[in-house]
């Protein structure tokens, strides 16, 4: 009887891509899953799974993790929630390779990146978030999404309502270059949230339908959820139904995060989403715990401090539900820090999205196919799955006890019930304690 590397004894498999749950003991060998049986087998480490279900690692297809200082913070918080694989740059801000891949060679997590329209801009000259790009502007843009493509970019990511004046012809010009490549994946923020989101995803729907090309759209409940959310599913199914490949995800949360000085927090904010600065709370910089109701705090803080994290209390929790629930919708965290500060969400998505969906009656395996093989599927990602040849990415939860703990004044406590989280066959995080030294490795687009 071969005797492998590592044995996970007298768990409860979930299979998500099969709709399945079933016991049974796991072999695990030099990083990968080499047997799958309902026999006792042997291993030189075994772990005692008994009580616990055993998924595959948790995918989070939507985070951030562009910024040197706060990497290992947000990875080791999305790490110790049960995620093994994370794909960062979205909204636009995905870094150049040269900036950020020397800071990034050993991850805590699988890592991959997107090459972000904002940055193309930037590296471009064209700075202003207000006007259009330059034709000459275009052209380098060109140039260096090419060379971010073949060097293993995941794609282009776009933040429309962080550069909310840009004409579709420019991200056509981008587009052109994208489909000469494999795979290539699109995530978007959408140019308006509230009211107008309808209208705005109906564009999103156009390209899609115009390009050959898979479009993802970002954080759904965040910018739709103020009563328009029934009706952008409902276009989106549609779109689907047309041809078009349109994704999206949602992340479990009724309050949204972002920077203070970003086109978001433009005046007209309060019409938008019918509450004022009282709902806005400041998640870090010297000003963190205030609310931006307090006397000339936010034309203060959007003058001296426009980096700062505002908290945004303004969404609707049913619209956020409404999405969580829909067959199709991925779990991503939209996790983002600054100076180690922030939004739960980087710490607790994962577990507080599969203790709603349980709560809103989906088996185990429905669920957490939401974190697993269906944002695998969405990113061509080989992971998300429990079989024979692959990675050894896994989590091990207590599902009666499995909650989130980050909330918005401690937001990097960790979750209760994940007993481990382990990444090509070894063991990242036992109860909350991460092991040894990172675990992940940098990924490229195949």
């Amino acid at each position: 009887m071969p005797v492998y590397d590592l044995v996970i004894r007298g768990g409860v498999v979930l299979l998500p891509e099969l709709n399945k749950e079933e016991k049974l003991n796991i072999g695990i060998s030099e990083g990968a899953i080499a047997r799958l049986a309902s026999e006792e087998i042997d291993g030189a480490e075994v772990i005692d799974a008994s009580g616990s279900y055993v998924a595959p690692g948790f995918i989070d297809s939507h985070m951030h993790d562009e910024e040197k200082e706060d990497g290992d913070t947000i990875e080791k918080a999305l790490l110790r929630q049960g995620v093994t694989t994370a794909i960062a740059g979205n909204c636009g801000s995905g870094p150049l390779g040269r900036d950020i891949l020397p800071f990034r060679s050993e991850p805590w997590i699988n890592l991959g990146y997107l090459t972000g329209h904002k940055k193309l801009r930037e590296a471009a000259g064209a700075t202003d978030r207000y006007l259009p790009a330059m034709p000459g502007q275009v052209e380098i843009m060109k140039a260096l999404l090419r060379k971010e493509l073949e060097n293993g970019s995941f794609g282009l990511s776009i933040g429309l309502e962080y550069l909310p004046n840009t004409p579709i012809s420019e991200l056509e010009s981008l587009f052109e270059v994208a489909v000469d490549f494999r795979k290539i994946w699109v995530p978007v923020h959408i140019r308006e949230d509230g009211p107008a989101s309808v209208r705005a995803t109906q564009e999103i729907i156009g390209l899609a339908l115009k390009w050959p090309l898979r479009f993802q759209i970002s954080h759904t409940g965040s910018m739709t959820g103020f009563g328009q959310l029934g009706r952008v599913l409902e276009l989106i199914d549609k779109a689907r139904t047309d041809g078009a490949d349109v994704t999206f995800d949602c992340y479990p949360y009724d309050a949204f995060c972002t920077d203070l000085g970003s086109a978001v927090f433009d005046p007209g904010f309060e019409e938008r989403w019918g509450k004022g600065k009282e709902a806005l709370e400041v998640a870090s910089g010297s000003n963190r715990g205030k609310w931006l109701s307090e006397e000339g705090l936010y034309e203060r803080l959007r003058k001296e401090e426009p980096d700062c994290l505002i908290i945004a209390h303004v969404i609707k929790e049913e619209e956020v539900k409404l999405c969580l629930s829909h067959p199709d919708c991925a779990i991503a965290s939209d996790g983002l820090l600054r100076g180690g500060h922030g939004h739960p969400r980087a710490a607790g998505t994962f577990p507080r999205a599969l203790k709603m969906l349980r709560e809103m009656g989906l088996s185990w395996p429905e669920a957490v196919r939401k974190c697993t093989s269906l944002p695998a599927r969405m990113n061509w990602l080989d992971k998300g799955v429990i079989k024979e040849g692959a990675d050894a990415d896994l989590v091990i939860f207590d599902g009666e006890k499995l909650c989130d703990k980050a909330t918005f004044t401690d937001e990097l406590l960790p979750p209760e019930g994940i007993r481990r989280v382990i990444i090509r066959g070894q063991t990242a995080v036992k109860e909350n304690e991460i092991l040894g030294g990172p675990k992940g490795k940098l990924m490229k687009r195949m």
